[in-house]
């Protein structure tokens, strides 16, 4: 498990945008926001780390449908669970901005993309 650069990359990934993340919440826009995407991150690391465990154990599972229905749960699970943070997020904290949305969103899109790569990597090197 510590050999696969999965992780290795996950790690680099999450460092560079806690950094970014430290840098955008010292500018007045986000500074009162940063939470959400504080929380968006912790969850994404999770998710994307459960998500590609999960992933190698489906993928050499007997049940040929194993992978795919991965794939699609996780995806219908993380946009559940990406809006329900938002929605709860927008009724306790009340936002002031509409700008409040774009690092959270931003964290969204790279480990989705992050993910998709890798467990594209997987699927094929499995084939």
């Amino acid at each position: 498990m510590t050999n696969n650069p999965f992780w290795k990359y996950l790690g680099f990934i999450s460092i560079v945008i806690s950094t970014l993340l430290i840098v955008i919440s010292r500018l007045e826009i986000f500074k009162k926001d940063i939470l959400l995407s504080v929380i968006g991150l912790v969850f994404m690391i999770v998710a994307t780390g459960g998500f590609y465990f999960a992933a190698q154990k489906a993928i050499s599972s007997t049940n040929k449908m194993a992978f795919i229905q991965l794939v699609m749960a996780n995806v219908f699970f993380k946009m559940i669970f990406v809006m329900g943070i938002v929605a709860a997020y927008f009724k306790i904290a009340k936002p002031q901005t509409k700008y409040f949305i774009i690092p959270y969103m931003s964290i969204y899109f790279i480990f989705t993309i992050f993910e998709t790569i890798y467990v594209y990597k997987l699927s094929n090197k499995n084939k």
